[in-house]
């Protein structure tokens, strides 16, 4: 049986309602009042009014999403409905990023700097126990460079409360609030004013998935759906995502050092292989 579900397609100009799929329900974002906090301030402004909607799930993507994902609105639908029992779906456009790095703090930190710490930071503030979020092995199940994420009310209640106390915590901590909301400290290539936030947020859905044990799963792609820019490396893509998921699910160090061999001899042989993100 289909679920309600409502997955909203984001949009910040009126020249891009052309590139929105029907299967998805457009969402008007041009009058964005912090776009500093990007996809996130929207989820906060409409977060009332969906929970009033009763849906059974419902997410967000953007307006570039067959761009990235290389799959339909209709496809996006039918991985939900044909899998059953999670409490969040994940499509991660992003999948050698995934495959090669542990999680998506090991990647963050070479492009904003620090943003590992930042987390760290906020996990004590929170009282989690002391761990660093580099250390933890996220597989493709926990893992999204993107915020297309689609869950059930319980988890967009538990996420929104979560990550609205990046605002509670800032307002007791000068320091701390520069870290996450210093304009241009994301050192983000394409949008040079951008604060750390929204790439917090980004790497903050794997970290909470993880620490609250949440029942999620990620698109997984095949020869037919995956983007022609993986098509070279795509074999090599999956055995290494696919290795994450074995180490997890058996605990196994000797499949971890066989992943770290693996991922360094395939950014040893194709190095161009980060550039495809």
């Amino acid at each position: 049986m289909s679920k309600n579900i409502e997955i909203y397609q984001i949009y910040f100009r009126p020249d891009l309602v052309q590139h929105l799929d029907p299967a998805f329900t457009p969402l008007d974002n041009t009058a964005n009042p912090r776009p500093y906090l990007r996809e996130w301030d929207v989820w906060d402004r409409e977060h009332e009014r969906i929970l009033a909607m009763n849906l059974d799930q419902w997410g967000y993507v953007s307006w570039k999403f067959k761009e990235k994902m290389g799959i339909s609105g209709d496809q996006a639908l039918a991985f939900i409905n044909n899998n059953p029992g999670h409490d969040v779906y994940l499509f991660n456009p992003c999948i050698a990023n995934e495959a090669l790095f542990a999680n998506s703090w090991e990647q963050g930190d070479i492009h904003h700097p620090n943003i590992s710490v930042i987390a760290n930071s906020f996990l004590e503030k929170l009282g989690y126990d002391e761990s660093d979020v580099k250390n933890v092995l996220l597989d493709r199940n926990k893992t999204v460079f993107a915020n297309y994420v689609v869950g059930n009310r319980k988890f967009w209640i538990d996420f929104m409360e979560f990550s609205r106390k990046l605002f509670t915590e800032a307002e007791k901590d000068p320091v701390f609030h520069h870290q996450v909301f210093g304009a241009g400290l994301s050192n983000y290539a394409h949008d040079s004013s951008l604060p750390n936030f929204t790439f917090l947020i980004e790497r903050l859905i794997p970290t909470f998935l993880e620490l609250e044990d949440i029942n999620s799963i990620g698109y997984s792609h095949t020869d037919d759906t995956v983007p022609k820019k993986y098509l070279p490396y795509f074999k090599d893509i999956m055995a290494l995502s696919d290795l994450k998921l074995s180490i997890n699910d058996t605990g196994r160090d000797d499949l971890y050092e066989i992943w770290r061999h693996f991922r360094y001899k395939t950014l040893q042989n194709h190095p161009e292989i980060l550039r495809l993100e």
